[in-house]
């Protein structure tokens, strides 16, 4: 009878246990995900399907490539692109990111939840570039050799860097602990991009506002902010 007194004890303990456990589970083992970034089409002016692979490199690594194609009729926001006649764009980014291991942390209510790959919050280091070809009509009041048909040729090519944080986590959940295959990468950072703007023209027309048009010839270095989510399915 004492001994099963003192069984009494160690079986709370397990169940005390069991119940603080910290560490958020994933319910697969999944070393790719196949990702699509919704808002390069439906918010970015350069509207692009693009689709993205990230696999894992390590315990706590992984790295990602995207690659992602438009043309004048994908774009949704409101822009100059009715008086282009031909629009296209690619772009690629490629990302190295580190997995911290933490899935929620608030030390003023002494919650510290562990995750292991692909959920938690990472740092990641990205590499983009990005390559326009249009032409676009222009209204000229005298004739110019340069524009021919009246349409100017132009090719931007644009690549830079960000350094972000991000947080990557399953949906929907039917329970804390059993999370499902589907998930969402949110994002933010901060870097630079360099752009390269060639027209077929030797004089450079008028990008006239506050804010010169992108499409000016010659070249630019610019700070760059970048934020989004992406859905992506493990595999």
């Amino acid at each position: 009878m004492r001994q099963r007194l003192l069984l009494i004890p160690l079986f709370l303990l397990a169940l005390s246990a069991s119940a603080q456990d910290s560490t958020v589970r994933y319910d697969y083992s999944p070393r790719m995900i196949l990702k699509l970034a919704p808002l390069s089409l439906l918010l970015d002016p350069d509207a692009t399907v693009q689709v993205g692979l990230e696999v894992r490199i390590s315990q706590r690594n992984a790295v990602q490539g995207e690659i992602g194609f438009g043309h004048k009729g994908l774009a949704i926001t409101s822009d100059d692109k009715k008086n282009f006649t031909d629009w296209s764009i690619w772009r690629v980014r490629s990302e190295w990111r580190h997995y911290t291991g933490r899935y929620r942390t608030s030390n003023r209510k002494n919650i510290r939840i562990k995750s292991s790959f692909p959920l938690g919050n990472y740092l990641a280091i990205e590499g983009f570039a990005k390559q326009i070809n249009a032409t676009k009509n222009v209204v000229l009041y005298d004739p110019d050799p340069n524009f021919p048909n009246n349409q100017e040729i132009i090719n931007r090519f644009v690549w830079g860097s960000h350094v972000k944080w991000g947080r990557q986590i399953a949906i929907p959940s039917d329970a804390p602990q059993h999370l499902s295959r589907v998930l969402l990468d949110l994002y933010v950072g901060v870097g630079f991009r360099y752009g390269s703007t060639e027209t077929n023209s030797s004089t450079s027309i008028c990008g006239c506002g506050p804010i010169p048009s992108r499409f000016q010839a010659g070249n630019s270095i610019l700070p760059s902010l970048t934020a989004g989510v992406k859905i992506g399915f493990g595999l």
